[in-house]
């Protein structure tokens, strides 16, 4: 299991119910030996294991995950864990940022990211990277968004994946993936059209910023058996948009929501990151219990 691509990070006392869960999701999900999660009984003081390191080397992603508890952990002192410099979890996610290892704080039971200010200055960095909440009644919704991100990871088989500077003009769009697909061909564009995505469907239109260029975009539109439920089900989907690092263009109208998908970063061209997207969306409207299945 040294070669796992994915790590996951967490203390017993504050989260072992869920870092469990998670663990046994992912192998189900992503096959044997994509996730490696240290299950033995490991106490303050104990030389840091070489299995510990090797795995966290060969790991693409971290996963952090967070509980009420995990910052105020004590020992028997009354000394906060991850204030020690031999706390597991302190080193763990030390490893990762000096070893530039993409980092994903989980939060789960309402628990908050700790202030900078808080964590110990070897990891503070960690407040930079963006979390995730798995919310308790949507925990199965979440997970398989996390998911979604996870299989990005091991599926480009890379070690590491840096931010990059937007190069946009505008300053409206968010920072790209580090490698940019290809746009698909109208070809393959009509035949999830006529397939999957029947209620989808192409629009052309004058870029806003520069009205000498044209955006292509997928379109659809929700409706919903009120206003609340039509902004609940952006809630509810909004994560895993960020997750997937790919957002839509929408808006709400009373108890109708409509979606525009595009890839920005190719010219406003549809990519398959559009395409999956809107099979997400799609599977979330039908899950939904606030959806009128008829639109």
């Amino acid at each position: 299991m040294l070669n796992a691509p994915i790590f996951i990070s967490y203390r017993r006392a504050d989260s072992a119910a869920e870092a469990g869960r998670l663990h046994s999701t992912i192998l189900q999900e992503l096959g044997k030996g994509t996730v490696f999660m240290d299950t033995s009984s490991i106490e303050p003081g104990t030389q840091w294991p070489q299995e510990l390191e090797d795995s966290l080397q060969k790991a693409q992603i971290v996963i952090v995950v967070i509980g009420t508890e995990w910052i105020r952990i004590s020992d028997e002192f009354g000394l906060r864990r991850i204030d020690q410099e031999d706390d597991w979890v302190r080193r763990e996610i030390e490893f990762a940022l000096r070893e530039d290892k993409k980092l994903l704080p989980l939060l789960i039971r309402g628990a908050k990211m700790p202030p900078s200010n808080k964590l110990p200055t070897s990891i503070s960095a960690l407040t930079k990277r963006q979390a995730v909440d798995i919310r308790d009644a949507y925990w199965d919704h979440d997970i398989k968004l996390v998911l979604e991100q996870l299989r990005l990871v091991t599926d480009q088989n890379k070690k590491s994946e840096r931010s990059l500077k937007s190069k946009n003009p505008w300053g409206i769009y968010p920072t790209p993936h580090p490698e940019k697909p290809e746009p698909i061909s109208d070809e393959k564009l009509q035949i999830a059209l006529s397939g999957n995505l029947s209620k989808w469907k192409k629009v052309v239109s004058p870029l806003p910023e520069d009205s000498t260029k044209v955006r292509v975009e997928i379109f659809r539109h929700y409706n919903f058996k009120s206003f609340r439920y039509a902004i609940e089900f952006m809630n509810q989907v909004a994560p895993g948009c960020d997750i997937a690092l790919h957002h839509p263009r929408w808006e709400n109208v009373w108890r109708t929501v409509r979606v525009y998908l595009t890839t920005w970063d190719i010219g406003h061209q549809i990519s398959d990151r559009d395409i999956q997207l809107a099979k997400y969306f799609d599977k979330a409207f039908s899950d939904f219990p606030g959806a009128k299945l008829d639109s």
